[in-house]
């Protein structure tokens, strides 16, 4: 089988890629293909994760030298490459002459310009939106139709499931009370803290018996905002607000036991300034909890079932030329009072039942499960390359002769035309 080099964050990394391609390589690798790991993020040293061989991190920032070369060792044997990753980072010529399947984000509207022309240049790649919302969105942008598919973010259904464990005696919060939780990286501004803040802070100030637990950095280390001035500035009480252990999160919490802690929450909230996809949108509804989202980019067509769309302001991102949405506040106060009251139960028969039904909501996202995606997706594309029907490389979208006179002409001899 061919070579696959997928250029992203190593599989042991705690981050959304990280995830994806693991569960990717994983069946990759079970179904034959020789499928490695360039590291941009998480490998240090060369190591293998589950089976999959991890090419460390390169000596340029987001893998410009490591990626492509890794890649190219590859080509030479008939394989090709990947890239999961804000692609407009790939600063390297060469990323435009090899033969790539790149798995994109499109997180503003429309989609920015300088992502749409690294997907175009070079005619070489064949992309693969990671959303229907960017898959339409490269399409207005000019990446052609049959140079691009769709295949989504996948989970562990076995894991993120509705029936298991939860943690709210380890984490202190009465079984009674209502608990939001929101896991995002503090990268940026474009998790919306501030917002997201705000709008639970109004809420809890009306409800009162409500704990909020905070599956990120508190103090932004990565480029991202202090948290802990905000949540002073609401005056909120710091005995409802929970956090994550920071030596934990850098590690990694391990699958399970973020899923019990999603699984504890009445309600997963995530109002965003936009997403590529937005895996815990995806991961909250597998184990039964609804969500609360912006109406914008990828996590429109996430929210199922119980779930919240809050609309906000168009914000102008001068670095990507394109916008984002901001959530507005009170939205986001009055989506978490729904999904307060769709959580009081009625006494029936003796027993509370509550207008949320977790196995529902769980129901409706199962075509996100990850070997349903890679056995209806990931295979049949892969094939296709193998086989020629899809190419890749920088001849990818030159005119084939099509007869003995068109050949001849592109060889510069006679035709009786």
């Amino acid at each position: 089988m061919k070579k696959i080099v997928a250029v992203t964050n190593s599989p042991i990394a705690p981050t959304g890629y990280g995830t994806q391609v693991r569960q990717l390589g994983i069946r990759a690798r079970k179904a034959g293909w020789d499928f490695s790991v360039s590291a941009n993020y998480g490998a240090p040293v060369n190591m293998e994760v589950d089976g999959i061989p991890v090419w460390s991190e390169g000596l340029i920032k987001y893998a410009n030298d490591s990626g492509p070369e890794n890649i190219a060792l590859a080509a030479d044997e008939g394989g090709f490459g990947m890239t999961l990753m804000d692609v407009w980072v790939g600063m390297n010529p060469l990323w435009h002459q090899l033969p790539l399947v790149c798995w994109v984000p499109v997180d503003h509207d429309p989609t920015p310009p300088q992502v749409a022309k690294w997907c175009i240049e070079g005619g070489n790649k064949y992309i693969v939106a990671m959303s229907k919302f960017g898959e339409q969105a490269l399409l207005k942008a000019g990446v052609p139709r049959d140079r691009l598919t769709y295949i989504p973010h996948a989970i562990e259904m076995n894991v993120w499931t509705p029936d298991g464990p939860t943690m709210r005696e380890q984490i202190r919060v009465p079984m009674q009370s209502h608990l939001t939780i929101i896991t995002a990286m503090n990268k940026g501004d474009r998790k919306s803290f501030p917002e997201m803040l705000m709008g639970w802070v109004m809420f809890q100030k009306i409800v009162q018996d409500a704990y909020l637990y905070l599956h990120t950095d508190r103090y932004g280390h990565l480029e991202g905002i202090p948290l802990m001035p905000i949540l002073a500035a609401l005056e909120v009480d710091p005995n409802v607000i929970r956090w994550v252990n920071p030596v934990q999160m850098r590690a990694g919490v391990d699958t399970a036991t973020l899923a019990a802690l999603t699984r504890s929450a009445n309600c997963s909230l995530l109002t965003s300034r936009g997403e590529g996809f937005g895996l815990p949108v995806l991961e909250a509804q597998a184990v039964g909890t609804p969500v609360v989202v912006s109406r914008f980019t990828a996590q429109t067509e996430l929210c199922k079932e119980y779930g919240s769309l809050v609309d906000g302001q168009l914000a102008w991102d001068r670095g990507q030329e394109s916008w984002y949405k901001v959530p507005n506040v009170l939205q986001i106060r009055d989506a978490l009072l729904r999904n307060y009251e769709r959580w009081q139960g009625t006494l029936v028969n003796g027993k509370l039942e509550y207008e949320i039904d977790r196995h529902l909501l769980a129901s409706q996202v199962q075509e996100y499960d990850a070997d349903r995606v890679y056995a209806e997706k990931w295979q049949p594309l892969f094939e296709k390359i193998a086989s020629g029907e899809i190419k890749l490389g920088a001849d990818a979208q030159k005119p084939v002769p099509v007869n003995r006179a068109a050949r001849r002409a592109k060889k510069g001899g006679r035709s009786k035309f």
